[in-house]
């Protein structure tokens, strides 16, 4: 369902990160002896998606220790894209902030049942009972925190995190007016990791930034990575784009970082993937081991979720995930650790990149076929939009909530980020920015919708 947000600007909206340690520690560095990958198979791969959506794309896989890293594409307008390019990882960067808690519970500095009040300087932060939210609440989207703060109203709204500081957050904290228990019920939050990133820094007499570089980007030789804050200018960043092509603003978050701040190369979070696969080759390991064990349910049955990592059986196995996006860019990063195997896939545009890492990752896994992206488009008008919104459930736990925006339609299943849906037929829409379609009842104001997609056919029932 639609988060309890303020009513920002429609077009921010359409995508808000949907899109995550010792000083001295040794640095990982690529492996001196290990094979190469090819990279030509992967290239081709690239190379096909972008013929039908994107600007560019780099893709990194890692087997045993062996590296290979593809681009494709173009980095702006007339320049290629170089594999050492940066990019916006999105909410990869929760990975990175449950790292860090996992480190400070590593360390003892307190433990994950520990209320987050604590570092809070007296603002409270308990649950709908009463309860102290827990740091593992937060870190398992099971706080009961709302997707975006509600008092989030940006000045830019193409930069829409920039101006959210400490000030609006701590003003929220103090009026928020919790529905749900704790650890009742999963619900994705970029406010619950940037306050989270915040709470850390406080907790250790720091800054979210300052521990971050200290904890881990330096520990583990990520130096071309930086935060994107306010003000400050990366060099190398690659240009975004939305799903038409179009360029757009560059992202930067303030107090709200650890949700989705984190910029880098391919080679830094080859690096990363590296450290999460074989833990025990760096100064982390038992906080790798810690954020990726199961903590809590997930938004599935099969996905239960560690912190800010999310596990999903793959042909008997079992791997981790997390998606970023900002608003020109995607990424997907997929770990394998019984094969050993990791693999990413980064893109300077807000395009479908999860099918494209998962089948780097596992090849058994196809790609999807984004043909049904590429449809003829029936224009219609916001009347005839209007009597097709409202809340479609296939269980309680799971909504489509199907509204109008700027005179387009807009879907968002629950826990999950909108997107816009397009008329093929008065009744039938599909979706660019991944492989869907949607048919909607019969009615002036329809009873039911039918949502197809990867060969299931789902029946979803008005509320």
């Amino acid at each position: 369902m639609i988060s309890r947000t303020a009513p920002l600007p429609d077009r921010i909206r359409r995508r808000l990160l949907q899109t995550l340690p010792a000083a001295t520690a040794l640095c990982l560095a690529w492996p001196r002896r290990a094979r190469a990958l090819a990279a030509e198979p992967t290239t081709a791969l690239l190379k096909a998606r972008l013929a039908q959506q994107g600007v560019g794309l780099v893709a990194l896989q890692i087997e045993r220790g062996a590296v290979s890293v593809a681009a494709q594409g173009q980095a702006r307008a007339g320049v290629p894209l170089r594999d050492d390019a940066l990019f916006e990882i999105g909410s990869i960067t929760k990975t990175f902030t449950a790292l860090l808690l996992a480190d400070a519970v590593v360390r003892r500095r307190f433990a994950l049942d520990d209320p987050v009040e604590s570092a809070l300087g007296g603002v409270t932060l308990r649950d709908s009972a009463g309860a102290p939210i827990r740091w593992v609440d937060v870190a398992t989207h099971r706080s009961g925190l709302p997707r975006l703060p509600t008092n989030m109203a940006p000045k830019d709204p193409a930069d829409p995190y920039a101006d959210y500081d400490e000030n609006r957050l701590l003003d929220f904290l103090r009026g928020f007016k919790p529905t749900v228990a704790r650890d009742t019920r999963w619900e994705y939050s970029n406010l619950g990791f940037g306050l989270l990133g915040y709470a850390l820094g406080r907790a250790e007499g720091s800054s979210y930034p300052e521990l971050l570089v200290e904890r881990v980007l330096r520990p583990l030789g990520m130096s071309r990575t930086a935060l994107a804050l306010p003000g400050r200018a990366i060099a190398g960043l690659a240009d975004g784009h939305d799903g038409e092509k179009r360029p757009v603003p560059h992202w930067h978050l303030d107090v709200l970082a650890g949700a989705g701040a984190l910029v880098m190369p391919a080679a830094d979070l080859a690096r990363y993937a590296q450290a999460a696969l074989s833990p025990d080759t760096t100064s982390l390991g038992e906080a790798f081991r810690l954020a990726q064990k199961r903590h809590a349910a997930g938004p599935s049955e099969i996905n239960p979720i560690g912190l800010a990592w999310l596990r999903a059986p793959l042909n008997g196995r079992t791997v981790l995930t997390h998606d970023g996006g900002t608003g020109g860019f995607s990424s997907s990063l997929w770990l394998d650790p019984e094969r050993q195997r990791a693999a990413a896939v980064v893109a300077n545009a807000m395009v479908e990149v999860n099918d494209l890492a998962l089948h780097l990752l596992d090849e058994s896994v196809p790609t999807k076929d984004l043909s049904l992206t590429r449809q003829p488009i029936v224009a219609m008008t916001p009347e005839q939009l209007a009597p097709l919104a409202g809340v479609y459930a296939l269980r309680p736990q799971f909504k489509l909530t199907v509204s109008v925006r700027d005179g387009e339609l807009w879907a968002q299943a629950t826990g999950q980020g909108a997107f816009p849906l397009f008329a093929k037929a008065p009744r039938r829409f599909f979706a660019k920015i991944t492989p869907l379609e949607i048919e909607f009842a019969e009615g002036s104001q329809p009873a039911s919708l039918t949502l197809m997609q990867g060969g299931q056919t789902l029946r979803f029932e008005r509320e």
